[in-house]
Protein backbone atom coordinates (compact mmCIF):
# COMPACT_ATOMS: atom_id res chain seq x y z
CA UNK A 1 0.00 0.00 0.00
CA UNK A 2 1.00 3.72 -1.23
CA UNK A 3 2.36 5.43 2.40
CA UNK A 4 0.25 8.66 1.02
CA UNK A 5 -2.67 6.05 0.33
CA UNK A 6 -2.41 4.58 4.27
CA UNK A 7 -2.36 8.34 5.21
CA UNK A 8 -5.41 9.48 3.69
CA UNK A 9 -7.46 6.22 5.04
CA UNK A 10 -6.24 7.04 8.49
CA UNK A 11 -7.40 10.30 8.18
CA UNK A 12 -10.43 9.07 7.22
CA UNK A 13 -10.78 6.81 10.37
CA UNK A 14 -10.07 9.68 12.70
CA UNK A 15 -12.87 11.74 10.86
CA UNK A 16 -15.31 8.77 11.19
CA UNK A 17 -14.70 8.74 14.77
CA UNK A 18 -14.87 12.62 15.24
CA UNK A 19 -18.45 12.84 13.26
CA UNK A 20 -19.73 9.55 15.03
CA UNK A 21 -19.87 8.39 11.05
CA UNK A 22 -22.61 5.39 10.25
CA UNK A 23 -20.22 4.36 7.11
CA UNK A 24 -17.06 4.58 5.49
CA UNK A 25 -17.22 4.23 1.76
CA UNK A 26 -13.52 3.36 -0.23
CA UNK A 27 -15.00 4.77 -3.53
CA UNK A 28 -12.01 2.87 -5.35
CA UNK A 29 -11.02 -0.37 -6.44
CA UNK A 30 -8.00 -1.44 -3.80
CA UNK A 31 -8.55 -4.56 -1.89
CA UNK A 32 -5.37 -3.98 0.45
CA UNK A 33 -6.72 -0.40 1.35
CA UNK A 34 -9.97 -2.20 2.30
CA UNK A 35 -8.76 -4.71 4.24
CA UNK A 36 -6.36 -2.06 6.47
CA UNK A 37 -9.93 0.24 7.04
CA UNK A 38 -12.17 -2.85 7.89
CA UNK A 39 -8.93 -3.77 10.45
CA UNK A 40 -8.87 0.07 12.19
CA UNK A 41 -12.40 0.39 12.07
CA UNK A 42 -14.25 -3.57 13.33
CA UNK A 43 -16.37 -3.44 15.20
CA UNK A 44 -16.89 0.58 15.36
CA UNK A 45 -18.13 1.53 11.66
CA UNK A 46 -19.76 -0.17 8.52
CA UNK A 47 -16.83 -0.14 5.83
CA UNK A 48 -18.27 -0.82 2.59
CA UNK A 49 -15.62 -0.40 -0.67
CA UNK A 50 -15.31 -0.71 -4.40
CA UNK A 51 -14.63 -4.27 -5.84
CA UNK A 52 -11.77 -4.85 -8.17
CA UNK A 53 -13.61 -5.53 -11.99
CA UNK A 54 -13.25 -8.87 -13.02
CA UNK A 55 -16.24 -9.36 -14.88
CA UNK A 56 -18.27 -11.19 -12.33
CA UNK A 57 -21.70 -9.90 -11.53
CA UNK A 58 -21.82 -10.23 -8.05
CA UNK A 59 -19.27 -8.98 -5.10
CA UNK A 60 -16.52 -10.66 -4.08
CA UNK A 61 -17.14 -9.49 -0.29
CA UNK A 62 -20.32 -8.99 1.70
CA UNK A 63 -19.82 -5.59 2.49
CA UNK A 64 -18.33 -4.34 -1.10
CA UNK A 65 -20.40 -2.60 -3.44
CA UNK A 66 -20.49 -3.53 -6.89
CA UNK A 67 -17.54 -2.70 -9.45
CA UNK A 68 -17.34 0.72 -10.47
CA UNK A 69 -17.64 1.38 -14.10
CA UNK A 70 -14.45 0.88 -16.38
CA UNK A 71 -13.99 4.77 -17.48
CA UNK A 72 -12.51 7.67 -16.45
CA UNK A 73 -14.50 9.35 -13.68
CA UNK A 74 -13.65 12.83 -11.55
CA UNK A 75 -13.98 12.18 -7.84
CA UNK A 76 -17.24 13.53 -7.18
CA UNK A 77 -18.61 11.07 -10.10
CA UNK A 78 -16.46 8.62 -8.47
CA UNK A 79 -18.08 9.20 -4.79
CA UNK A 80 -21.74 9.56 -7.06
CA UNK A 81 -21.88 6.35 -8.75
CA UNK A 82 -20.38 4.71 -5.40
CA UNK A 83 -22.85 6.31 -3.19
CA UNK A 84 -25.71 5.18 -5.94
CA UNK A 85 -24.77 1.57 -6.06
CA UNK A 86 -24.82 1.06 -2.20
CA UNK A 87 -27.98 2.53 -1.94
CA UNK A 88 -29.66 0.35 -4.66
CA UNK A 89 -27.63 -2.31 -2.97
CA UNK A 90 -29.20 -1.49 0.64
CA UNK A 91 -25.86 -1.03 1.95
CA UNK A 92 -26.76 2.54 2.38
CA UNK A 93 -29.46 4.64 3.59
CA UNK A 94 -31.20 7.77 3.58
CA UNK A 95 -30.47 9.66 7.11
CA UNK A 96 -26.99 8.12 7.42
CA UNK A 97 -23.44 9.87 7.58
CA UNK A 98 -20.82 9.05 5.23
CA UNK A 99 -17.02 9.30 4.58
CA UNK A 100 -16.85 9.03 1.49
CA UNK A 101 -12.47 7.97 0.37
CA UNK A 102 -11.55 8.80 -3.31
CA UNK A 103 -8.74 9.19 -5.40
CA UNK A 104 -7.86 10.32 -9.13
CA UNK A 105 -7.15 6.51 -10.85
CA UNK A 106 -9.57 3.64 -11.57
CA UNK A 107 -7.53 0.80 -11.81
CA UNK A 108 -5.66 -0.77 -8.62
CA UNK A 109 -2.94 1.99 -8.65
CA UNK A 110 -5.19 4.37 -7.76
CA UNK A 111 -3.98 7.52 -5.50
CA UNK A 112 -6.73 8.22 -3.16
CA UNK A 113 -6.66 11.99 -2.28
CA UNK A 114 -10.04 12.89 -1.30
CA UNK A 115 -11.92 12.51 1.85
CA UNK A 116 -15.32 14.05 2.28
CA UNK A 117 -18.78 13.77 4.74
CA UNK A 118 -21.80 13.11 3.32
CA UNK A 119 -25.35 13.58 4.99
CA UNK A 120 -27.22 10.98 2.37
CA UNK A 121 -30.37 12.95 1.82
CA UNK A 122 -29.54 16.11 3.30
CA UNK A 123 -26.43 16.85 1.06
CA UNK A 124 -28.26 17.36 -2.90
CA UNK A 125 -24.97 19.60 -3.41
CA UNK A 126 -22.63 16.40 -4.02
CA UNK A 127 -25.65 14.63 -5.97
CA UNK A 128 -26.94 17.40 -8.23
CA UNK A 129 -30.15 16.38 -7.83
CA UNK A 130 -33.72 17.39 -6.71
CA UNK A 131 -33.76 17.93 -2.43
CA UNK A 132 -37.00 16.10 -3.00
CA UNK A 133 -35.86 13.08 -4.46
CA UNK A 134 -36.00 9.75 -3.20
CA UNK A 135 -33.04 8.03 -1.71
CA UNK A 136 -34.37 5.22 -0.03
CA UNK A 137 -36.32 4.00 -3.31
CA UNK A 138 -33.50 2.83 -5.31
CA UNK A 139 -33.02 -0.23 -3.04
CA UNK A 140 -36.83 -1.22 -2.79
CA UNK A 141 -37.65 -1.02 -7.03
CA UNK A 142 -35.25 -3.18 -9.09
CA UNK A 143 -32.44 -5.82 -8.72
CA UNK A 144 -29.03 -4.11 -7.60
CA UNK A 145 -26.94 -5.54 -10.06
CA UNK A 146 -29.29 -4.55 -12.90
CA UNK A 147 -29.02 -1.31 -11.45
CA UNK A 148 -25.42 -1.42 -11.16
CA UNK A 149 -25.03 -2.85 -14.96
CA UNK A 150 -27.58 -0.15 -16.15
CA UNK A 151 -25.53 2.83 -14.21
CA UNK A 152 -22.35 1.73 -15.42
CA UNK A 153 -23.52 0.75 -18.44
CA UNK A 154 -25.27 4.64 -19.39
CA UNK A 155 -22.01 6.06 -18.03
CA UNK A 156 -19.56 4.15 -20.35
CA UNK A 157 -22.06 5.08 -23.42
CA UNK A 158 -21.45 8.52 -22.56
CA UNK A 159 -17.81 8.48 -21.92
CA UNK A 160 -17.56 6.38 -25.12
CA UNK A 161 -20.71 7.03 -27.42
CA UNK A 162 -21.27 4.82 -30.11
CA UNK A 163 -18.82 4.52 -33.33
CA UNK A 164 -16.82 7.73 -31.55
CA UNK A 165 -19.97 9.91 -31.94
CA UNK A 166 -21.88 10.79 -28.90
CA UNK A 167 -25.35 9.75 -28.61
CA UNK A 168 -28.41 10.30 -25.99
CA UNK A 169 -30.59 7.25 -24.16
CA UNK A 170 -33.93 7.31 -22.49
CA UNK A 171 -33.90 3.99 -20.21
CA UNK A 172 -36.53 2.86 -17.72
CA UNK A 173 -35.61 0.47 -15.22
CA UNK A 174 -38.50 -1.60 -13.40
CA UNK A 175 -42.64 -1.13 -13.14
CA UNK A 176 -42.53 -1.91 -17.06
CA UNK A 177 -46.26 -2.87 -16.83
CA UNK A 178 -47.01 0.71 -15.94
CA UNK A 179 -44.37 2.39 -18.00
CA UNK A 180 -45.93 0.66 -21.22
CA UNK A 181 -49.43 1.33 -20.47
CA UNK A 182 -48.47 4.69 -20.23
CA UNK A 183 -46.61 4.99 -23.71
CA UNK A 184 -46.93 3.89 -27.04
CA UNK A 185 -44.37 2.37 -29.96
CA UNK A 186 -42.94 5.18 -32.43
CA UNK A 187 -41.10 2.14 -34.21
CA UNK A 188 -41.26 -1.68 -34.15
CA UNK A 189 -39.33 -3.03 -31.27
CA UNK A 190 -36.39 -4.60 -32.17
CA UNK A 191 -36.42 -6.74 -29.01
CA UNK A 192 -40.12 -8.27 -29.56
CA UNK A 193 -39.92 -12.34 -30.49
CA UNK A 194 -36.68 -13.00 -28.59
CA UNK A 195 -35.95 -14.99 -25.30
CA UNK A 196 -35.64 -13.56 -21.99
CA UNK A 197 -31.91 -14.69 -21.75
CA UNK A 198 -31.18 -12.94 -25.27
CA UNK A 199 -32.80 -9.52 -23.86
CA UNK A 200 -31.26 -9.35 -20.32
CA UNK A 201 -29.08 -6.41 -19.93
CA UNK A 202 -26.79 -8.35 -18.29
CA UNK A 203 -25.88 -10.27 -21.20
CA UNK A 204 -23.12 -8.09 -22.60
CA UNK A 205 -24.51 -9.24 -26.37
CA UNK A 206 -27.43 -7.15 -25.19
CA UNK A 207 -25.76 -4.15 -23.86
CA UNK A 208 -24.23 -3.96 -27.66
CA UNK A 209 -27.28 -4.58 -29.48
CA UNK A 210 -28.62 -1.36 -26.66
CA UNK A 211 -25.61 0.43 -28.16
CA UNK A 212 -26.24 0.29 -31.57
CA UNK A 213 -30.34 1.17 -31.30
CA UNK A 214 -29.32 4.34 -29.02
CA UNK A 215 -29.58 6.44 -32.35
CA UNK A 216 -33.81 5.51 -32.17
CA UNK A 217 -36.27 7.60 -31.02
CA UNK A 218 -38.18 6.45 -27.58
CA UNK A 219 -37.28 5.02 -24.53
CA UNK A 220 -35.72 1.23 -23.77
CA UNK A 221 -38.02 0.20 -20.95
CA UNK A 222 -36.42 -2.80 -18.91
CA UNK A 223 -37.80 -4.98 -16.29
CA UNK A 224 -36.68 -5.19 -12.51
CA UNK A 225 -34.79 -8.28 -13.24
CA UNK A 226 -33.08 -6.65 -16.36
CA UNK A 227 -35.21 -8.37 -19.18
CA UNK A 228 -35.76 -5.41 -21.95
CA UNK A 229 -39.24 -5.29 -23.18
CA UNK A 230 -39.62 -2.89 -25.93
CA UNK A 231 -37.51 0.37 -27.28
CA UNK A 232 -38.63 3.65 -29.46
CA UNK A 233 -41.61 3.80 -27.03
CA UNK A 234 -43.13 7.21 -26.77
CA UNK A 235 -43.18 8.28 -22.87
CA UNK A 236 -46.52 10.13 -22.96
CA UNK A 237 -45.92 11.47 -19.40
CA UNK A 238 -43.78 14.58 -19.85
CA UNK A 239 -43.19 16.81 -16.73
CA UNK A 240 -43.55 20.34 -17.03
CA UNK A 241 -40.16 22.62 -17.96
CA UNK A 242 -39.52 23.81 -13.96
CA UNK A 243 -39.44 20.27 -12.80
CA UNK A 244 -36.41 19.61 -14.71
CA UNK A 245 -32.79 21.53 -14.33
CA UNK A 246 -32.96 24.76 -16.83
CA UNK A 247 -31.34 23.61 -20.52
CA UNK A 248 -32.46 20.06 -20.21
CA UNK A 249 -34.78 18.58 -23.23
CA UNK A 250 -37.43 16.30 -23.69
CA UNK A 251 -35.63 13.21 -22.69
CA UNK A 252 -35.57 14.70 -18.94
CA UNK A 253 -39.20 15.70 -19.36
CA UNK A 254 -40.28 12.17 -20.16
CA UNK A 255 -37.84 10.65 -17.54
CA UNK A 256 -39.43 12.96 -14.59
CA UNK A 257 -43.00 12.20 -15.91
CA UNK A 258 -42.49 8.95 -16.14
CA UNK A 259 -40.93 7.95 -12.68
CA UNK A 260 -43.53 10.53 -11.17
CA UNK A 261 -46.46 8.37 -12.15
CA UNK A 262 -44.77 4.67 -11.74
CA UNK A 263 -42.55 2.76 -9.52
CA UNK A 264 -39.31 2.93 -12.06
CA UNK A 265 -36.46 4.19 -12.47
CA UNK A 266 -35.31 6.84 -15.08
CA UNK A 267 -31.62 6.23 -16.81
CA UNK A 268 -30.47 9.80 -19.40
CA UNK A 269 -27.41 9.62 -21.08
CA UNK A 270 -27.18 13.28 -22.66
CA UNK A 271 -26.47 13.42 -26.22
CA UNK A 272 -24.73 16.94 -26.15
CA UNK A 273 -22.67 16.39 -22.73
CA UNK A 274 -22.50 12.68 -22.41
CA UNK A 275 -23.69 13.37 -18.83
CA UNK A 276 -25.59 10.87 -16.99
CA UNK A 277 -28.60 11.59 -15.16
CA UNK A 278 -30.86 9.11 -12.87
CA UNK A 279 -34.87 9.86 -11.57
CA UNK A 280 -36.88 8.86 -9.38
CA UNK A 281 -40.11 9.41 -8.29
CA UNK A 282 -40.59 12.47 -10.51
CA UNK A 283 -37.37 13.71 -9.42
CA UNK A 284 -33.67 14.53 -10.46
CA UNK A 285 -32.07 11.72 -8.40
CA UNK A 286 -28.31 12.26 -9.35
CA UNK A 287 -25.90 13.82 -12.26
CA UNK A 288 -22.56 11.58 -13.50
CA UNK A 289 -20.67 14.49 -15.36
CA UNK A 290 -18.90 13.08 -18.51
CA UNK A 291 -15.12 13.13 -18.02
CA UNK A 292 -13.05 14.33 -21.27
Amino acid sequence: MRERNRAILDGAVLISRETSADVVLLAAALPEEAAYLRTQLEGERRVVAATPHDGAAHPQHEHDVLALPEVRLRRRGRAKVALLEGLAAGLLHAGERVIIVSGSAVDGDAELDTIAVVELGHDEELLDGHPEATLDRLGELVDPIVFDTVLGFCVQLGHEGREGRRVGLLLTLGDHEAVLAHSHPLVLNPFEGHPPEARSILNPATRRAVREFSGIDGAFVVRGDGVIEAAGRYLEALAPEHDVPFGLGARHRAAAGITGITRCIAFVVSQSSGDTRVYVGGRLLVTIERTD
